[in-house]
């Protein structure tokens, strides 16, 4: 695998986390309406604030993991068990939209009703809380971020890897939470549409093909 085919890897997997509508979303559907596009540059700077740490945290934590279990049986039981975390993340999430969709209160309440009196008029800081106390975020850079991270460090080691991969990533945060933030402001609500809920459905099924294949190439290195 070369840069471009990590990169590719990173901006396919990475969209299935950029594009979910978590809190921090939400929240910049909310601020996007009154500040338009600078609502969203400010909300992912925040979110930037917390991701690099947490990569450079779980890379060299990884490696120090890696570095002590050097049995390639021990690493491709690893894949296995990150294989099926990927797994159960996509379908949890494909559940969730697909519920929220029948509901509709996800997609009829995104812009309505949210007080955040606390941290008014400072969505730079709203980015780092509703990244960093977001159960959602972590969870997906502890399934599928870490695939990402080994990837990484397999690749490049743990200092440019780590670079390459927050690099290839954080742009995806920062053009769909600006762009996003921008249609609110003009009362377009992407998240509203069929085509956002098809579209993070097909990202999902892509994971869960994706960590069926890790678990595959496991089991066959294994046996």
């Amino acid at each position: 695998m070369n840069v471009l085919d990590f990169a590719g890897e990173v901006v396919l997997l990475s969209a299935s986390g950029v594009l979910s509508p978590g809190p921090l979303f939400l929240m910049n559907l909310v601020y996007g309406a009154k500040q338009g596009y600078k609502a969203g540059l400010k909300i992912a700077s925040g979110h930037a604030m917390i991701e690099l740490p947490l990569i450079i945290i779980l890379a060299i934590s990884f490696f120090q993991l890696t570095n002590t279990i050097v049995i390639t049986y021990n690493l491709n039981a690893l894949g296995l068990v990150g294989g099926t975390s990927i797994i159960i993340f996509a379908i949890i999430q494909i559940i969730n939209i697909t519920r929220n969709k029948r509901n509709k209160s996800l997609f009829d309440n995104s812009n309505k009703n949210h007080r955040v009196s606390f941290i008014a008029d400072k969505p730079i800081l709203l980015g780092i809380i509703f990244s960093a106390l977001n159960p959602f975020f972590i969870a997906w850079w502890l399934t599928v971020g870490l695939t990402l991270i080994s990837d990484s460090i397999s690749l490049f080691g743990v200092v440019i890897g780590s670079v390459l991969l927050f690099s290839f990533h954080i742009w995806m945060d920062y053009i769909w939470l600006i762009l996003t933030s921008y249609l609110i402001s003009k009362g377009v609500s992407v998240i509203k549409t069929k085509y956002y809920y098809f579209l993070f459905m097909g990202l999902n099924i892509i994971l869960t093909f994706y960590g069926m294949y890790m678990i595959v190439s496991g089991i066959s290195f294994i046996l």
